[in-house]
């Protein structure tokens, strides 16, 4: 009998370039050890040349100052005017290369959607005014067709009149 061969998983690190290109084949050159993922974001570990493409693609820059740039004197998102003002500084930081292309892609997505809210929540307010124009008007309709104590002794009035008018006209006397 042969002894079974215990096979064990290596937990090592892998110490391969994590790149992936376009036709899903993976880089096989060795990590630098030198590359530091910027702000201690859990990036990917990469090779020299692919560390610097990295680098040369999005300049580092100060998150706090880009949003300030980006949000300007927007105070909140609840008008059309302030989404396209906020896609304009956008545009702006996208030209200047100062956003990597794929947040600029992420941030005007949810500026459409911001947009698209806003027309929604603009028409609900519209249909909401008209069902309340529409209930005040009928009200007032009802008030004014249904008669007041005064009214309905005037009209019983004008009624008993026209009855005797009409008797008149079609009573004895009446001429043809």
């Amino acid at each position: 009998m042969s002894p079974k061969l215990s096979s064990s998983v290596s937990t090592t690190i892998d110490s391969h370039c994590q790149h992936i290109s376009p036709k899903g084949q993976r880089c096989h050159m060795l990590i630098d050890q030198n590359h530091q993922a910027p702000n201690g974001a859990n990036r990917p570990a990469l090779c020299a040349y692919h560390a610097g493409r990295l680098k040369a693609a999005v300049p580092v820059v100060d998150p706090e100052i880009l949003a300030a740039e980006l949000l300007g004197d927007i105070d909140s998102f609840t008008t059309a005017d302030e989404v396209n003002l906020f896609l304009g500084n956008l545009v702006k930081q996208l030209a200047r290369k100062r956003i990597a292309r794929r947040d600029a892609l992420a941030l005007a997505y949810i500026s459409q959607l911001l947009l698209t809210s806003q027309t929604a929540m603009a028409k609900e307010a519209a249909d909401e005014r008209e069902t309340e124009n529409l209930s005040s008007s009928l009200l007032e309709g009802l008030l004014r067709s249904s008669p007041g104590p005064r009214d309905a002794a005037l009209s019983t009035k004008s009624a008993a009149v026209a009855c005797v008018d009409v008797g008149k006209a079609t009573g004895p006397g009446a001429s043809d």
